[in-house]
């Protein structure tokens, strides 16, 4: 077996995929899909329930547009995939958030379940949903899905400090639903 041959048996999987995937071969973009569509579509459902199917189906468009782009430092490209949906389900909010402002005159985005709405029992999903939808992606990323901030903030494009600021506000908050806090 030659060098190139040897290289190529060690390069991780996700990698020669998405370098298959840049170079035209369509086959591979299956292969991704059935390695991550699953563990993309959890996580959309947690972040953007009635939008997760159309979420998971934007971030394989925008993977395969740039499949040039991924390094391939890690075996497994879960995070960068991982990290388009959280940044497609943004970029919706704020679009939903610009419309009604221009189609309403609204002065402020909408905002999620009032108190009263929201037992203080209530189950994961209500507490999740108390949370703004920044700070729900980060808590779900680190808690749920095990990514360090420093994970993190390389997926969603934003600074660490910013990371760490949400994560601790999104625990704070769901500890006072809880009835932890005062």
């Amino acid at each position: 077996m030659d060098a190139s041959a040897k290289a190529a048996e060690r390069q991780p999987i996700d990698a020669s995929a998405f370098l298959a995937l840049a170079q035209g071969d369509m086959s591979a973009l299956g292969a991704i899909y059935d390695r991550h569509a699953a563990a993309m579509l959890a996580f959309a459902m947690r972040v953007a329930p009635g939008d997760a199917d159309d979420l998971v189906q934007d971030a394989f468009l925008v993977a395969t547009r740039r499949a040039a782009h991924y390094d391939g430092r890690h075996a497994s490209a879960r995070g960068w995939l991982i990290g388009i949906v959280a940044r497609l389900a943004a970029e919706r909010r704020r679009g939903f958030v610009r419309r009604a402002r221009a189609m309403f005159g609204l002065e402020q985005a909408v905002a999620g379940p009032s108190p009263q709405l929201v037992a203080s029992g209530g189950d994961l999903e209500k507490g999740l949903q108390r949370l703004t939808a920044a700070k729900r992606v980060v808590l779900l990323l680190a808690e749920v899905e095990g990514y360090s901030c420093e994970e993190i903030a390389v997926q969603l494009g934003v600074p660490i400090g910013t990371v760490w600021t949400r994560l601790h506000h999104a625990r704070r908050e769901l500890r006072e639903f809880y009835g932890e806090l005062p």
